[in-house]
């Protein structure tokens, strides 16, 4: 038997949200919607700059890995921190929500990442990140026991965005073929999947399970045709689930395509982490042999209730409220 059922793998990034106008946005040259990696000294002065802030560790594959522990899986995770006062707190974070990290905080180099969320009115998200320390993750970082410890190993897209970070994904990916721990990638973004559109796209034939929004799927066959990019899809991947907001999320399978709908939200506050939870509820689903139907429910569920918090991680009672909406035993 297995010591955890994912292992995930990804940026190691604090999250420093807050609520803000338009107008604010436009005061900073920020466009609603956008994103863009800074430098140290700009993004210490753009959070000087917010207020009322909320603090919580984050990472795309950080806050999967907290999703599915609060349903109830044993999860781990890999990322690079600094042993300052951010890093501590992503440490803490993770160890309060059950998940082991079985990285270790270095105690030189860059700080520890973060990323400054700006929810404007309409619940969008604008971010500006220094990934610090994240963006060293290094092949050593990477161990034989954690991997095949691991029915699954889980890794975001943006990763690849960083070359030795790119060298430890390809030392995972070929350690979960030499031990047989199924492959699960995020494709995180449509910029990641522009610019890496070869390699990611060669890389998902070899997974067992992609997970992606529209925008990224189209990204990745180079097309602006949803039909177009399922088809290929359908024909290149394993299996790959297509997140599509409030539409809900298609799984193509060799069964075929499959439609799920969306849970509803009463009242939509921050769409961050909505994928990330999509993703650890659908994997928890797997794990414990739900139909694929029940695993996009579960995980569909999963992200409606991270949209209406403030902030990328959902309620604590995360596994409760699946049961009482029938979806966990």
């Amino acid at each position: 038997m297995k010591k955890y059922d994912c292992l995930f793998i990804g940026n190691a990034i604090v999250d420093v949200v807050a609520n803000v106008s338009f107008e604010f946005l436009k005061d900073q040259n920020i466009d609603v919607g956008s994103w863009r990696p800074t430098t140290l000294d700009e993004i210490s002065q753009l959070q000087n700059k917010m207020e009322n802030i909320l603090v919580a560790s984050g990472g795309s594959a950080a806050n999967s890995a907290v999703g599915f522990s609060l349903l109830g899986g044993e999860s781990s995770f890999i990322g690079r921190v600094k042993a300052d006062e951010f890093g501590e707190l992503y440490v803490k974070d993770l160890q309060d929500a059950n998940v082991d990290f079985v990285s270790s905080a270095v105690s030189d180099g860059d700080e520890t990442g973060r990323c400054l969320v700006y929810v404007t009115p309409d619940a969008q998200r604008s971010m500006r990140t220094y990934l610090g320390a994240a963006s060293n993750l290094s092949p050593d970082e990477i161990n034989d026991s954690s991997v095949e410890e691991s029915e699954f190993i889980y890794m975001e897209g943006y990763l690849w965005d960083e070359p030795i970070a790119k060298e430890a994904c390809k030392k995972a990916y070929d350690l979960s073929r030499k031990v047989g721990t199924k492959s699960v990638l995020s494709l995180s973004d449509s910029f990641c999947v522009d610019k890496w559109r070869s390699e990611i796209r060669e890389l998902t034939k070899t997974t067992d399970i992609i997970f992606g929004n529209e925008e990224e799927i189209m990204s990745l066959y180079n097309t602006n045709i949803l039909s177009d990019a399922i088809s290929a899809a359908t024909s290149e991947i394993n299996l790959c689930i297509v997140t599509r907001g409030d539409k809900g999320s298609l799984i193509i399978s060799s069964e075929g395509v499959e439609e799920t709908p969306a849970f509803s939200c009463e009242k939509v506050l921050d769409t961050t982490g909505a994928g990330d939870l999509y993703a650890a509820g659908f994997l928890y689903g797997l794990s414990n042999n739900l139909r694929l139907y029940e695993c996009a429910q579960l995980g569909s569920f999963c992200a409606s209730q991270v949209i209406g918090l403030l902030g990328p991680r959902p309620s604590p009672n995360l596994a409760k409220l699946a049961k009482d909406e029938g979806l966990l035993v």
